[in-house]
């Protein structure tokens, strides 16, 4: 749901939105697109979502290992997508699951 929001409402962390934002107003954000998600719970609540945000083996350092795995792939730039190891050429990240299959078929992949 969380990864869902934050593409939806992607404009709201582009640089157009925050501009100079400090780092606590860029959490806020994404906070704020959380609660939209509707994942707070007692379990996980803003509070400690906010917490756990910049811990480094829980966030920061998985997301930084799948940054590098993408740029060995040679993702610069969206939409690319990787499958089983293969960067794919002219793929669009609006395609829904039967875009994906005829994709997919066509290429040999499925």
């Amino acid at each position: 749901r969380f990864q869902d929001t934050c593409f939806e409402q992607q404009e709201n962390y582009m640089n157009a939105a925050l501009g100079d934002a400090r780092k606590s107003d860029v959490d806020a954000v994404f906070a704020s697109i959380a609660e939209n998600a509707g994942v707070f719970s007692n379990k996980l609540t803003k509070k400690i979502f906010l917490e756990k945000l910049h811990d480094w083996e829980a966030a920061v350092k998985p997301a930084y290992t799948e940054h590098k795995e993408a740029l060995a792939y040679e993702v610069y730039g969206t939409p690319k997508h990787v499958i089983e190891e293969e960067l794919l050429q002219e793929t669009e990240s609006a395609w829904n699951a039967d875009a994906w299959a005829r994709f997919l078929k066509k290429n040999g992949k499925l």
